[in-house]
């Protein structure tokens, strides 16, 4: 059978936290990643309490891009731990309540339903009339991951490593971490919107720590550090990565610049390359839309908001560049845009607004999902003991991906997504290994005989089968690879599979 590492002899105690810590590397951190670190007595960068400001900071920048009327819904962050007890669903409303309090940006349609799947929530909405007055745009989904404090207990001394975490700790200092991974799907096509996800994670120390505890979002280098005691539990925390959370999946959704409302300046690297994406992906009618609002709200431009070029733009255009250190050409380009952008003058209403948000449409092939699931050594592939796996998946469509594992003795796990991975989204025609690069545990063999990868995806959003809602990296609850086969065909029609059998001798 296998074992992660070969630090254990069975598949709970290999999949287990411990064991998957002991091979953590400091791999680069996940972009858009942030670290909330509590108790830290030497001062970070930038130091706040909560994202309140934040959250007011966003109702004026959508009330000045006049985004309004978004409707969406939730069912709440699941959280798979049973550890963090927190209602992940009121936090959502309450965050979007303050953001919308001028703007009217968010709409949340509110439902009472004991389930967390997708369609349960659609048919609660429905029955409750919901549907005769606004129809959900987008749904909000997620999940908690949580590391177990006697996990981080247990790396004596010196620092803990994890793709999201950068700290130096002392054995008795951290408590626990928690990820929360958020997404943004439309109600209408179930289809997870790429590009409007959040991946932010929680570090909790004791009270009482002296040493040093840093978090980062991506390659920002920003600590968001908040007062939080043990008494409290994680809700205290949970509540700052849901607003963090929201902050970013809105700011993207819409198209506006959120950075500015976290204090990042605009010539970060992600921030930079975020823009540039919204760039891409607009119409070139839509970007001198925006050139003529941002212009004319700045009374450099008075001509009409049309989306077409003129003597008049152009010599608007040229003025403003002028102006700002931008080469004065009079053309409309990506500096010019950032540029736009980041300013903080008002921006002219759009003549002929659009319910929907500004957000790129799912891209990738337009045929039937299919996947493809190999290895280094081929479709059919044989390894040695003490040798590790190396796995690929790869995706023809923008798609949601759930991989699972069964070694020698028939023992079941979730190895896709994971804690260290929790975003099931994945790009189109992009090869992913399994495990994932950013997961710090590797599957290595030490017992010969038959064992198998079984991976489902879809470009809705999948249903997870009620047997299958165990834990990622532990054993579930299932007899065989063909009862969860069934299980996901059942709950989702047009779900594609592959699976992977591997040899080791």
């Amino acid at each position: 059978m296998s074992s992660v590492l070969g630090n254990s002899r069975r598949l709970a105690a290999g999949f287990g936290i411990a064991t998957l810590l002991a091979g953590c590397v400091a791999d680069p951190p996940k972009p858009e990643t942030a670290t909330v670190a509590a108790a830290v007595k030497t001062p970070a960068a930038k130091t706040i309490t909560n994202f309140t400001s934040a959250l007011r900071c966003m109702d004026d920048l959508l009330l000045a891009y006049g985004k309004k009327d978004i409707v969406i819904t939730t069912a709440g962050i699941p959280d798979s731990t049973g550890k963090v007890q927190a209602g992940t669903k009121e936090m959502l409303h309450t965050a979007a309540s303050k953001m919308s309090i001028k703007s009217k940006a968010l709409v949340f349609i509110d439902y009472d339903t004991t389930s967390n799947d997708l369609l349960a929530v659609f048919q609660d909405i429905q029955a409750a009339g919901a549907f005769n007055h606004k129809l959900p745009n987008y749904y909000i989904r997620g999940a908690i991951t949580q590391l177990d404090e006697n996990a981080i207990d247990a790396q004596a001394g010196g620092g803990i490593a994890l793709p999201f975490l950068d700290a130096s700790v002392s054995k008795d200092q951290v408590s626990s971490v928690v990820a929360i991974d958020m997404n943004m799907g439309e109600t209408t096509t179930r289809m997870i919107m790429p590009g409007v996800n959040a991946s932010n994670s929680l570090v909790v120390t004791r009270a009482g720590s002296s040493k040093d505890a840093g978090g980062k979002i991506g390659k920002i280098g920003f600590s968001f550090n908040m007062s939080l005691n043990k008494s409290e539990g994680l809700s205290g925390g949970v509540r700052a990565l849901v607003e963090l959370g929201m902050i970013e999946l809105v700011g993207k959704l819409t198209g506006t610049p959120y950075w500015k409302c976290l204090q990042i300046d605009k010539t970060n690297p992600v921030m930079l390359e975020q823009a540039r994406e919204w760039y891409d992906g607009m119409a070139p009618q839509d970007r001198i839309k925006l050139v003529q609002r941002k212009l004319n709200g700045m009374g450099m431009y008075s001509g009409a908001i049309n989306g077409a070029v003129s003597n008049e733009l152009a010599g608007a255009v040229g003025k403003y560049q002028a102006e700002n250190g931008l080469i004065a050409d009079g053309r409309i380009n990506f500096d010019l845009y950032y540029a736009l952008l980041d300013a903080d003058q008002p921006i002219a209403s759009d003549p002929t607004p659009k319910v929907a948000p500004v957000a790129a449409a799912p891209g990738g092939s337009r045929g039937p999902m299919s996947l493809k699931l190999d290895s280094d050594r081929g479709a059919r592939p044989a390894y040695r003991l003490k040798e590790f796996l190396q796995a690929r998946v790869q995706l023809t469509n923008d798609g949601i991906l759930y991989c699972y594992y069964k070694d020698v003795s028939g023992t079941i796990a979730r190895i896709y997504p994971n804690r260290f991975s929790p975003d099931p989204f994945v790009k189109a025609n992009k090869a992913m290994t399994l495990p994932p690069e950013n997961s710090p545990f590797k599957i290595k063999f030490d017992q010969q005989g038959k064992e198998q990868i079984a991976c489902y995806a879809s470009e809705r959003d999948l249903v997870l089968p009620m047997n299958l809602k165990g834990a990622d990296l532990t054993p579930l609850k299932v007899g065989s690879m063909d009862e969860i086969a069934n299980a996901f065909r059942k709950s989702n029609p047009s779900v594609a599979e592959a699976k992977l059998d591997i040899t080791i001798q």
